[in-house]
């Protein structure tokens, strides 16, 4: 019996350590090496898209950073914040068509003549449609106030599609590229698809030149946007958001429904989405999960096009999102007009990751390690991780995954899980086992064991003894019945004697009798 208990006491005890046990390195489906530059205490690398896409958390909280040892170190983790943006300004602006110039022309363009103060003023009447592809743009004092990072070109048109380049310059001999983009304007459906807005990378420049690559349209009018300073940072964040194309959206069960997955926790602040044949407009809408079966919830809403006109194609843009983890979507189109058509709807998810900021503690080599099904995230706050004039952060990178051999124990990461469950069960299944043999035991002990004083009240019965001495075979059954027969016969007993003394009241016993005289 002691054994037994000692037995079960282990098992709980093995049962309660390894679920209490601390996440380990062996505890993650992928792990990726960390190169670190030596001698600094901390590091921060920007999370790469192959750790999105091994994370099973939609918050990264089974990320974790260990060391040589495989011990977990501190480490922070923070999304992208949005840069400030100052709300652009806009300007109306003065615009002259030119003739094609003249190779090696210097100074003016031919049409227009320079004044004192740089403004531009037209010496001549403008060129024919059949001459025109160049205009002339003077931003003015616009270009004084910050740095131009977008022209709205509004068109008289009511139907245009072209590609258009932009220079600039701030002597009318010098130009550098601006910027491109393709313009559109078309009727559909009682309304109208526009597309103005040509970017520009930022040039802080007093000239600009618009060449018409597919004939110059008929100009309404001519806006610059003037970004204040500090917009350079938010145009940097642009251009660190990370991309996965070539997502293939599958057709749903109903006329225009579409679903598709990212794949990973991915913060997606932007989406492209691709229409399969040219010539297609169609209203849509956009709805996200987080986990299947879960309520869909729009996000966003925009009408998609795919436009052809010779050599020019024009689709619509990005659509613009507040960050989202969640992995399933759906877009739903209208298909009063046809819908899509035949053929793939693709898509391409942007987003800009995280930066995680850990200390190097312990001995190199460190590594990532993401997900686990079980962990949860202990990330500190930045403030809380970076301590004093020690806090000189070095540059980390994510380097390739580790061969499933590089686990430390020899398993794949992959059943690392699996092998704790199987560990866990075996060691509850002991202790049930263990348990179940105490109480056979115990219920054995007690159907045999029969109190000292009982035994030997029942023993001076007559047939009780021989009832009991059965040997270990007789059920309680038998030993009741036993019992009720040696109750009954005290009082089979008495009942005898009474009959007994009432017959030798009443009769004269037989047998010789004597006689006096003898």
């Amino acid at each position: 019996m002691k054994h037994l208990l000692k037995r079960t006491g282990w098992c709980v005890a093995l049962v309660s350590a390894y679920a209490a046990a601390p996440a380990c390195a062996e505890d993650f489906a992928r792990r990726f090496a960390l190169q670190l530059d030596e001698g600094a205490a901390y590091y921060s690398v920007t999370v790469p898209a192959a750790v999105y896409a091994a994370s099973q958390r939609n918050d990264l909280g089974d990320l974790r950073i260990f060391n040589g040892a495989g011990e977990p170190v501190p480490y922070s983790l923070e999304a992208p914040r949005e840069p400030a943006r100052t709300p652009p300004s806009l300007h109306p602006v003065r615009w002259f068509p030119l003739r094609p110039a003249p190779a090696g022309q210097a100074g003016a363009p031919l049409g227009v003549t320079i004044a004192a103060d740089g403004s531009l003023r037209a010496t001549a009447a403008p060129p024919g449609r059949a001459q025109h592809d160049t205009d002339l743009i003077d931003a003015g004092a616009a270009s004084h106030e910050g740095r131009a990072s977008a022209l709205l070109v509004h068109l008289r048109d009511d139907n245009y599609q072209g590609r258009v380049s932009v220079e600039s310059s701030d002597d009318l001999r010098n130009w550098q590229p601006a910027g491109d983009a393709q313009l559109l304007k078309v009727s559909y459906n009682g309304s109208t698809l526009s597309q103005d807005r040509i970017e520009l990378n930022g040039a802080h420049a007093r000239y600009l030149r618009l060449h018409w690559l597919d004939g110059a349209p008929f100009l309404e009018s001519i806006d610059v946007e003037v970004q204040a300073a500090g917009a350079g940072r938010a145009q940097l964040a642009d251009s660190r958001r990370e991309w996965r194309e070539g997502i293939v959206a599958q057709a749903g069960p109903k006329a225009g429904e579409y679903f598709f997955s990212t794949g990973g926790p991915y913060p997606v602040d932007r989406l492209r989405l691709d229409l399969p044949q040219p010539n297609t407009v169609a209203p849509a809408v956009v709805y996200s999960r987080g986990e299947l079966g879960g309520a869909w919830r729009e996000v966003s809403s925009a009408t998609l096009f795919r436009l052809h006109n010779g050599a020019v194609e024009q689709n619509n843009p990005s659509l613009q999102l507040t960050p989202d983890t969640d992995r399933h979507w759906r877009v739903v189109v209208d298909t009063r007009n046809g819908g899509l058509g035949s053929g793939a709807l693709t898509v391409a998810a942007g987003w800009r990751p995280a930066t995680l900021t850990f200390v190097a503690r312990g001995s190199a080599p460190f590594t990532l390690g993401v997900g686990s099904a079980s962990a949860v995230s202990t990330a500190v706050g930045r403030d809380e991780l970076l301590m004093g004039a020690s806090s000189v952060i070095a540059t980390a990178r994510v380097g390739e995954a580790l061969a499933l051999a590089q686990n430390g124990n020899g398993l794949a990461p992959a059943n690392a899980d699996a092998y704790r469950r199987y560990v866990l069960w075996a060691a509850l299944l002991l202790a049930v086992g263990s348990l179940g043999a105490i109480a056979w035991r115990l219920a054995r002990s007690v159907s045999h064991r029969v109190p000292a004083g009982d035994g030997a009240g029942v023993s001076s019965v007559p047939g009780v003894s021989g009832a009991m001495a059965s040997g270990p075979g007789e059920t309680a059954a038998g030993v009741t019945d036993a019992v009720r027969t040696a109750s009954a016969a005290p009082q089979n007993a008495a009942a005898g004697g009474t009959a007994s003394g009432a017959s030798a009241a009443g009769a004269t016993p037989a047998g010789p009798q004597r006689d006096d005289n003898d």
